[in-house]
């Protein structure tokens, strides 16, 4: 009996194998793939494997960023690249031009099935909702980033840098300071107050446990694209993993919905703006698509404020840190700059910054550009196949994974020459036209509000100090998660400058 079952098993594995097998043969031939001997389905996972219960920290991560890294440079005469994951395909393009195409198919709709990972915490937010609801949401809330508001949350983040700039002041008679943390705390402030319209004095150790919770779960959603096993949803919750993820949602789920019911009794008191219901930030448009419109529960608003909050911070704080670390590392670059601010803004180094100075500072904005280019906050994105499509003349299957990579379209060496430098010239005004449109996408969305507090934040910080970072960028290499993160603590010396 023993002996029946153990055949009829192995036998079942044979014909799955063999039916993935013969799924890849098919789709193979359509993109640019390595090629692999039969019944070999696990394929290039198999070293991610060993890398997931390897124990050693962020070893999945620096495994990932290396691979697609070599296979990018092994099909770079390709303008995509396909990578099997357990029998899923997944289409991964690299090219400016192939990127171009994809973003105007309209064939291509509906999300990946890997931000279905995220809706433990995420719920049905913008970032994960289904195709038929994300347009109609995108077009609600586009409200609370309207031009008017943005020049209302400059106020906001002109405020918080100062506090930021006063913090690192402290750390200016240690030899280095560890920047992911303030960045990550003052970044949750300006989010909080700008998008929300509640303080949280983040920076003043009131949303540190927040932070660490934000952090595990996404790190959590992020990891299980990788362990395939935890796909099902079923073999998930009854996981360890999951189980240690609860305390976490906890945590993160109340903190928002403090912020909702103290910023809902401001709103039912009538005192969004004085004293009238014109909304002067995101969430009460939120508030006002639940309350007065009825287009949205409490629930659907604590999904996007989960959502804006933990993307908004998230992807400001990885941006300035990867700034300040590779200015820190380039004296030259970093004078340049400061005699810009000086030039531009004054001696006084405690002034708000407006959208008419941001709009002179030139080299700064060309040197951002470049620290977006090496290191793009947002490292990829990801959408199905709702039909068969066409990419540059290559066949793309029906409900396959297509995956956009910044980090890699960046690295084009014929729009690029030498990728790897530091080169803010490239995006002198002269060298622009020479770049295409695609070759150059550092933020998914939400760019024009991350972009100005990047450059605030900067601006604040090299106003009143000159940076060294202690570390070489083959030491602090960049890894894949839910941002372009870094491999270790970024160490940079602060010291006030001599004006």
């Amino acid at each position: 009996m023993i002996f029946e079952i153990v055949v009829c098993a192995f036998i079942g594995i044979i014909a799955v194998l063999a039916i993935l097998t013969l799924w890849r043969m098919k789709y193979s031939r359509f993109v640019s793939d390595n090629k692999h001997s039969v019944f070999q389905v696990l394929l290039d996972v198999m070293d991610s494997i060993l890398f997931v219960t390897s124990g050693k920290k962020n070893a999945l991560h620096l495994y990932i960023a290396k691979y697609f890294t070599e296979k990018s440079k092994k099909f770079k005469q390709y303008p995509l690249f396909t990578y099997w994951l357990c029998g899923l395909q997944v289409i991964t393009i690299h090219k400016a031009e192939a990127v171009k195409e994809f973003l105007k198919e309209k064939k291509i709709i509906e999300k990946s099935d890997f931000y279905d990972f995220f809706t433990p915490y995420l719920g049905t937010g913008l970032l994960t909702c289904d195709s038929s609801q994300w347009k109609g949401r995108r077009k609600m809330l586009a409200a609370g980033f309207h031009n008017s508001m943005l020049k209302g949350y400059l106020t906001v983040m002109n405020e918080h840098a100062q506090k930021l700039v006063e913090f690192l002041h402290e750390e200016t008679h240690k030899e280095f300071t560890c920047v992911e943390r303030p960045l990550s705390l003052c970044s949750l402030d300006i989010a909080g107050e700008s998008i929300l319209g509640v303080k949280i004095g983040a920076l003043q150790n009131e949303g540190e446990e927040y932070v660490h919770s934000l952090h595990k779960l996404l790190d959590v959603a992020m990891s299980r694209i990788w362990k395939f096993w935890q796909w099902p949803d079923f073999i998930f919750y009854c996981s360890n993993t999951y189980r240690q993820t609860l305390p976490h949602l906890g945590i993160a789920h109340g903190f928002s919905r403090s912020i909702i019911k103290e910023r809902k009794l401001w709103y039912m008191n009538g005192k969004t703006g004085d004293d009238s219901r014109k909304p002067k930030c995101l969430l009460d448009v939120l508030l006002k698509l639940h309350i007065e419109d009825q287009v949205l529960d409490e629930e659907g608003v604590r999904q996007e404020v989960d959502t804006f909050i933990s993307a908004g911070h998230e992807t400001v704080a990885v941006a300035v840190k990867w700034a300040l670390y590779l200015i820190g590392l380039y004296p030259e670059v970093q004078e340049r700059i400061h005699q810009e601010l000086d030039s531009v803004l004054g001696a006084d180094s405690k002034g708000h910054l407006w959208v008419a100075d941001l709009n002179e500072l030139k080299y700064l904005d060309c040197v951002l550009k470049e620290c977006y280019r090496l290191y793009p906050p947002g490292a990829l994105f990801a959408r199905k196949t709702s039909e068969e499509i066409s990419i540059c003349d290559y066949t793309i299957p029906k409900r396959a994974t297509v995956v956009v990579s910044p980090f890699l379209v960046h690295r084009d060496e014929d729009i690029f020459p030498d990728p790897e430098k530091f080169d803010p010239d490239r995006f002198l005004p002269e060298n622009i036209p020479h770049i295409p449109d695609c070759a150059y996408i550092p933020f998914a969305a939400g760019h024009t509000f991350a972009e100005m507090e990047v450059k605030v934040l900067v601006c604040h910080i090299l106003r009143s100090f000159s940076l060294h970072s202690l570390d070489s960028r083959d030491k602090v290499l960049p890894i894949v998660k839910i941002t372009l993160q870094s491999s270790q603590p970024v160490r940079i010396k602060f010291r006030r400058r001599q004006q």
